[in-house]
C-alpha cells in the first residue's frame, strides 16, 4: 500500500473496554488523531472523531456557519458484525449511548474503491446521522465554509468537489456507484495535478481560465489556497480536520 497525500480545493465567491483494533490502511489519520469525519448529508452538522486508545473524543460542528456547537468523550465499546456492517458501540460510564456503523469494503461494488474505510452512520443518543463517503476519496476535510473531497475516477484521475455550508440546507441526498453516499455537489473540477515532497503534498486543479485552486497537506495540517492573476493567493482557507485515504499500487 502506499499513502495518498492529496490536495483539495474551493471556489472564490473549501472505561475498561478492550482495546479497539488499530487503524486499517483505509484509517490513516490526518490532523489530531482524526479517526473519522462524518459530514452529514440529513442533518446540517460535520462530526469529528478522534480516537486515543479505547477513547474517542468527538466534536461537532454547525452548518453554515463552521462553528464548533458541542464536544464529548466516549468509550469504545464492542465491534458487532450483522449483515455486511460492523456497529462500533460507545459508552458512558458503562452505558451504550450511541454507535457507529462500518460498512464492509467486500460488500461493495468494487472493494478495492474503499480507499478510506465506508464508516456511514453514527448514532448519538437518538440522533441518527448519515455520513458522506465517496468510493477513491483520497483527502476528505472541511473548513469553516464548506466540506471538501478529492477523489479518484475509476481511470484515476483526480476530481476535486465541494460542498459548500450555506447550500447545505438544499443539497438532496443522492446514491453514487461503488457505494457512494453523498449531496448534489457545490462545485467540481477535475484532471487534478498532484506533486509530492518531502514534507508533504499539493493538488492543483484549473477551475477556469484565470482560476487555480490548491490545496497544501504538510506537516500535518492542511490549506486551501486559489490564485486568480498572479502568484501569490487571493483567498487562504485552513482545514480544521481531514482525512487521507490509501489505495493498492
Amino acid at each position: 500500500m502506499r499513502r495518498y497525500v492529496v490536495a483539495a480545493a474551493l471556489m472564490l465567491t473549501a472505561c475498561g473496554q478492550a482495546e479497539p483494533p488499530a487503524p486499517t490502511p483505509g484509517e490513516q489519520a490526518a490532523t489530531n488523531n482524526t479517526w473519522f469525519i462524518c459530514d452529514a448529508i440529513d442533518a446540517p452538522v460535520i462530526i469529528t472523531f478522534e480516537r486515543h486508545g479505547d477513547v474517542a473524543r468527538v466534536a461537532q460542528y454547525e452548518k453554515p456557519t463552521g462553528a464548533i456547537v458541542q464536544r464529548a468523550e466516549y468509550s469504545i465499546g464492542e465491534h458487532e458484525g450483522a449483515a455486511g456492517s460492523v456497529y462500533t458501540t460507545l459508552l458512558q460510564n458503562g452505558a451504550e449511548v450511541g454507535a457507529i456503523r462500518q460498512i464492509n469494503a467486500g460488500m461493495l461494488e468494487a472493494p478495492e474503491a474503499a480507499y478510506t474505510v465506508p464508516y456511514t452512520s453514527v448514532r448519538l443518543g437518538e440522533r441518527e446521522i448519515s455520513c458522506r463517503w465517496l468510493p477513491r476519496t483520497r483527502l476528505m476535510g472541511f473548513t469553516e465554509r464548506r466540506t471538501i473531497v478529492v477523489h479518484e475516477d475509476a481511470d484515476g484521475d483526480l476530481i476535486y468537489t465541494s460542498y459548500d455550508f450555506n447550500g447545505a440546507a438544499a443539497a438532496q441526498p443522492i446514491q453514487l456507484s461503488d457505494g457512494g453516499r453523498s449531496t448534489t455537489f457545490s462545485f467540481e473540477a477535475r484532471d487534478g495535478r498532484e506533486e509530492l515532497g518531502p514534507e508533504g503534498s499539493r493538488c492543483d486543479f484549473q477551475a477556469d481560465s484565470e482560476t487555480t485552486i490548491t490545496v497544501i497537506a504538510e506537516g500535518g495540517g492542511g490549506r486551501v489556497e486559489v490564485r486568480r492573476h498572479g502568484p501569490e493567493p487571493t483567498q487562504t482557507e485552513e482545514l480544521i480536520a481531514y482525512l487521507e485515504g490509501d489505495a493498492a499500487e
